[in-house]
């Protein structure tokens, strides 16, 4: 049996550690990665292994040379062109002369029991075994799931939080048998995890997955190289022996190092000719590389600090990384969980913030604080989307210069010349981030179609009409000292998943596309942007269906508002609008914003005064609507949802995964159908375009008409209802049909439970163990079961995507009681699987 060892990743997410050199040879306790793998393959009598190289080959191929350092011969395979994971195996396939091979990644740590793994593959008989292994945090791998004996039944790559059925991971290692090679094209990119297991378990193939207890750390991210080093030093990790003399248990001290070993206390790994000057203190959990000076009074913590680079005198390093040949002079701190790249000066005095990057190359100024990291320009570093949506406070998590950053990651993603379509609310706030977000773009090579204060529709009608690409909408949040921003894909749908993980990528590695000269984008602001919104409103809505009707609407201060009487006169819609919008600069910041209780009741009482159809309530950002009916009263937004259903008959719905089963029967009686989503309005909209979905929403007052915009938009919703309860139709009154329904629909019941994120991914695999076997249990987003064949009650368990928590909903086909009693029983055993821990 061969090894191939797959080194060519480029590990943008450790930089600046991996800026100059690659991802395999960064050091853990003093020995790079890579060697930890090659020992690991000897101590199993692996000695013919085959590296596959891409980012910066030589570095590798000048330390292991043929590999008869390590008592192993080594040969490699170089990457052209990105292959793939399995790809860049194919590429080695002459050298591996048609043997049976072990995949393992270089740039990992494991001591994982490789004869056990052979064993477990040969009792089975199997073609592909899979190394897996049960982490806290998922979402970062491939998740799998199998049967008793092994046998590979499902896995799904780097799922999000409700597709985690299982916490057990692909480590991406892999025993293989030539046959499995032999299905892997010559050319082009083909991934293991993505095309050639998925093809195997289509096929039937005899896929397996081993689950080793050894240790196993994917080395992907700071925090995680820290946790690897801080393993090596606790023995976590069975032969990763640190260089240097073991002078007492966990104290490694190199050659020719002048320190005074007595105040070493451990774990600790001091390099070779390493200088610690009198009155200087390393502390437990250093690693010190060779040739590093740490001056008089000087204090070390917890830090990972490579060779050659010099700590001054009085200077502080503290649960730190820094980068080699560096130098940090007198009295310099360099805070918690930062990083400095290779060569970076840090002057006299200066204070680098706690997670605060420094690439290499960088000189601080003496005496300068650097609280956000120094790429190109000073920039921090933070998660990014939430719900699909960026969001925070303004000018404290959502600051000119994040959404300078922000934007500079969206238009890299982006071919240069492209068009995104930019709008915003009144706010100051909205109207300095679209400020700055534009210039962004234009920096990247992106023009930028400039809408001014526009509701969120017309930006999306302006994408989905062919005039840009993209487009994003900056406005305020519930909490008005914060700013959200939408950014739409070139259909008009929310940025999908895929998408946001491409910029985070980008954001995080900071690195991003500059244009200069003619190359710079254009600032556009187009001159009909609304009417043609307008008029894409009026070709949706036959006006015979609306004309004459009269309706009452508060749009609280939004800037929906504006497109207002244009929509209504060219509808025909005698409209009393009670709160319009008159300055879309003249936003102040101190006016009291009506509640939405207080506003209903205004709405309320003129409705029957005017002999409306209807009252609505428009939310600022013009995509939720909340009604009153035609005698004044508040119909709930779940009722709402109902009513319209009953009264537009539509063909195709889409709602999502935790709603009542009342809806489907509701739409079935009419002989339409009810596709469900995940859950999520984001995840609402996508499967509605995707599917061709008449009417689509949630039961909050956002509704989606797909063939006029695949996202809530005020002015549909209020067309289509009063084109079905008032205008040219005779049908019934609004009252009159929300009167069937009463004050609630269905009989869902929802519980929050707290639930730490280190369980989560333990909570979802004990679930989809209990539940997997269970042919009409759901797996597209948490765990949903039917506890009956009409699919009235059921049972909904689901993790939240952005927050530690978990939610559980019922509805059974009895009162709210029932559903009550079912709540309870699947809220204690989520409880008990969170406890478990």
């Amino acid at each position: 049996m061969k090894a191939v060892i797959m080194a060519g990743g480029q590990g943008t997410r450790l930089r600046p550690l991996t800026s100059n050199q690659p991802k395999p040879m960064i050091p853990i306790a003093g020995v790079p990665c890579m060697e930890h793998i090659v020992a690991l393959l000897k101590r199993h009598g692996i000695e013919e292994i085959v590296v596959t190289l891409q980012f910066m080959p030589d570095e590798i191929r000048d330390y292991f040379g043929d590999g008869s350092d390590w008592g192993v011969s080594m040969s490699y395979s170089v990457e052209d062109a990105p292959a793939g994971t399995a790809g860049s195996v194919k590429l080695a396939e002459e050298q591996l002369e048609g043997e049976r091979i072990l995949v393992i990644s270089g740039d990992a740590l494991t001591d994982c029991d490789l004869g056990a793994v052979l064993d477990f593959h040969e009792e089975r008989g199997a073609e592909a075994t899979m190394v897996l292994k049960s982490v806290e945090n998922p979402l970062e791998f491939g998740v799998v799931i199998t049967e008793s004996d092994g046998r590979i039944t499902r896995f799904l790559e780097k799922p999000t939080w409700g597709q985690v059925f299982s916490d057990t991971v692909n480590t991406g290692i892999y025993l293989l048998e030539p046959s499995v090679l032999r299905e892997i094209p010559a050319e082009g990119e083909y991934d293991f995890s993505k095309e050639l297991f998925p093809m195997l378990l289509e096929a039937g193939r005899p896929l397996y997955g081993y689950v080793t207890e050894d240790y196993w750390e994917d080395v992907g991210t700071l925090e995680q190289y820290m946790k690897a080093q801080r393993d090596v030093l606790d023995g976590k990790m069975r032969g990763a022996r640190p260089p240097g003399t073991r002078l007492r248990e966990n104290v490694y001290v190199g050659a020719r190092a002048q320190v005074d070993d007595e105040n070493l206390e451990g774990p600790v790994v001091i390099g070779e000719n390493v200088r610690v000057d009198e009155g200087a203190r390393v502390s437990p959990y250093c690693v010190i590389g060779d040739n590093v000076i740490v001056a008089a009074g000087a204090t070390v913590e917890r830090s990972v600090i490579a060779e050659g680079t010099y700590v001054g005198e009085g200077a502080e390093v503290l649960d730190a990384l820094v980068g080699r040949h560096s130098y940090i002079q007198e009295r310099a701190r360099i805070l918690e969980r930062s990083a400095l790249g290779d060569d970076v000066i840090v002057g006299e005095g200066a204070t680098i913030a706690p997670e605060v990057k420094v690439f290499p190359h960088k000189t601080v100024e003496s005496g300068a604080n650097i609280t956000q990291s120094l790429i190109y320009e000073t920039m921090g570093l933070r998660t990014v989307f939430k719900g699909g949506i960026v969001q925070g406070k303004f000018n404290v998590d959502l600051t000119p210069e994040f959404v300078v950053r922000l934007a500079s990651s969206f238009g890299t993603e982006l071919d240069p010349g492209e068009v995104v379509t930019l709008g915003r609310d009144s706010s100051r706030s909205a109207q300095v981030a679209k400020r700055h977000m534009s210039g962004a773009l234009m920096a990247t090579g992106v023009h930028v179609r400039d809408l001014r204060a526009a509701h969120a529709g017309v930006v999306r009608h302006d994408v989905l009409a062919g005039k840009s690409s993209a487009g994003a909408h900056m406005r305020v949040g519930e909490d008005p000292d914060e700013v959200e921003i939408l950014f739409f894909s070139s259909d008009a749908t929310p940025m999908s998943e895929a998408d946001q993980r491409s910029v985070e990528k980008v954001f995080v590695r900071e690195e991003y596309r500059r244009a200069h000269g003619p190359d710079v984008g254009e600032l556009i602001y187009p001159g009909r942007a609304v009417e043609q919104y307008v008029e894409r409103l009026e070709r949706a809505q036959e006006r015979k269906t609306t004309e004459g009707g009269t309706i009452v609407v508060d749009f609280s201060g939004g800037v929906a508002g504006l497109v207002a009487s244009r929509v209504f006169s060219r509808l025909g819609i005698g409209a009393v609008v009670v709160e319009g919008f008159t300055n879309a600069n003249a936003y102040t910041t101190g006016t009291r914003r009506t509640s939405l209780t207080e506003a209903l009741e205004r709405v309320g009482r003129i409705v029957p005064t005017v002999g409306a159809a209807f009252g609505a309530v428009v939310g600022p950002t013009g995509e939720d609507v909340q009604f009153v009916d035609d005698e004044g009263e508040f119909v709930p937004p779940d009722v709402m949802l109902a009513c319209l259903l009953s009264r537009l008959r539509p063909r195709k719905v889409v709602l999502p995964i935790d709603l009542s089963h009342g809806y489907d029967e509701l739409v079935q009686e009419a002989g339409g159908t009810v596709e469900r989503s995940r859950a999520g309005l984001g995840n609402v909209a996508l499967k509605a375009a995707d599917v061709g979905a008449e009417v689509a929403g949630l039961a909050d007052g956002r509704l989606l008409f797909p063939s006029f915009l695949p996202a809530p938009d005020c002015f549909i919703t209020l067309v289509r209802a009063l084109g079905a309860f008032g205008g040219g139709t005779e049908g019934e009154a609004l009252s009159s049909v929300r009167g069937r329904f009463g004050e609630r629909f269905g009989s869902v019941r929802r519980r929050r439970l707290e639930c730490p994120w280190a369980a989560k991914g333990r909570v979802m695999r004990g679930l989809a163990e209990r539940f997997g076997g269970d042919p009409d249990a759901i797996l597209t987003d948490g765990v949903k079961l039917n506890l009956e064949d009409s699919g009235s009650s059921w049972v909904l368990m689901l993790p939240d995507p952005d927050n530690p928590l978990f939610y559980v909903y019922a509805e059974s086909d009895g009162d709210g009681r029932e559903a009550e009693s079912v709540l309870d029983e699947y809220a204690k055993l989520v409880e008990g699987l969170i406890g478990e821990g």
